[in-house]
């Protein structure tokens, strides 16, 4: 199909597709999504600045540090192109069909807005559950239309990864004991302490219950958990249970339930979602629809053939999330055993 003008004015239409999100897409708040002019990620991963020189005396000459941001990790940026068919109905409804008759024109602008809204977000929901591997697995899975799965490591140190001795829900099991220990971890990679621990539902229950069993003639809730936490200079726990029920009707968890990953704070986010320049961007910006500097991010187009008559609205966007710094994340998984 080839590129046409359903609406008058698509701009407002991509503009408004832009700010599409899932009430459920909570993930963002640690890779913020941000337009990039580019096709392609390139890490300069800058090392902590936390370097010391020796004094030296009068007239000496100055002492060499070491210089920051190697690049390390590189690549293009996959594209996600979903498409929604506009349906016969949309197409020839009585009033559409008597404008049509009379020589009027036909205003197709809530169909393309509707089917915009639903490119929209499913564009988000697939970067949302790239966001749910990297945070997990330090690694993105990305899988192709021909069914092969093309994974991204953006090289976690192992040394910031853990399985527990003992899973949490096997005797003798130490959560707490873990978590100061993986916390440590996280400080000793990153310079600070985290600003919170993403985990499921699951695993925050686990935890209320470990408090309970230890002090069981106080009333435990979330304030009593929450506070445990402080004692223990631990950071406060962030749960995330999100699924999505694919084309089959089979239910999926985005991040596993008996995972947990040590994130820094929101005001310094781990890395980003980075969105680029599509080819579908450019047409847009050649044919007067969008100015130059509204190219990167996501785009929506009308598509159209008449043999056989088709009308279709289709989002592009050339996007991943890409984990900026390795030195401020740790990953917990297997929390559990066989339940």
């Amino acid at each position: 199909m080839q590129l046409v003008d359903l609406v008058p004015d698509l701009a407002p239409v991509i503009l408004a597709a832009r700010q599409a999100r899932d009430a459920r897409n909570t993930l963002e708040q640690f890779l913020p999504t941000v337009n990039v002019l580019s096709v392609s990620y390139r890490l300069g991963r800058t090392q902590r600045l936390d370097q010391t020189v020796p004094v030296r005396a009068i007239d000496a000459p100055a002492t060499p540090i070491r210089r920051p941001g190697v690049v390390d990790v590189k690549g293009d940026l996959p594209a996600i192109t979903p498409i929604v068919n506009l349906s016969e109905q949309d197409l020839t409804n009585d009033m559409v069909l008597a404008r049509q008759l009379a020589g009027l024109d036909v205003d197709f602008t809530p169909a393309v807005e509707s089917g915009a809204a639903l490119a929209a977000v499913t564009v988000d929901n697939t970067l949302e559950l790239m966001r749910a591997q990297l945070l997990s697995t330090g690694v993105v899975s990305l899988v192709a239309d021909d069914g092969l799965t093309h994974a991204v490591d953006f090289g976690v140190p192992d040394a910031q990864k853990f399985v527990p001795q003992t899973a949490w829900n096997a005797e003798g099991a130490d959560p707490f004991g873990d978590l100061v220990r993986w916390h440590r971890a996280f400080i000793a990679a990153s310079g600070g302490p985290a600003g919170a621990i993403l985990g499921s539902d699951d695993v925050y229950a686990r935890l209320l219950a470990v408090m309970k069993a230890q002090f069981p003639q106080q009333p435990i809730g979330q304030a009593a958990l929450s506070a445990h936490m402080t004692d223990l200079r631990l950071p406060q726990f962030v749960t995330y249970d999100r699924t999505m029920r694919d084309a089959s009707g089979s239910v999926t968890r985005l991040y596993p339930d008996d995972s947990l990953s040590f994130l820094p704070a929101q005001d310094a986010p781990v890395g980003r979602t980075e969105l680029g320049i599509t080819q579908e961007a450019v047409q847009q910006v050649l044919r007067g629809t969008l100015q130059a500097d509204q190219a990167p991010g996501l785009t929506i187009v009308t598509l159209g053939q008449d043999d056989p008559v088709q009308r279709a609205v289709k989002a592009a966007a050339l996007g991943m999330p890409v984990l900026r710094d390795v030195d401020s994340i740790v990953i917990a998984s297997a929390i559990f055993g066989p339940r």
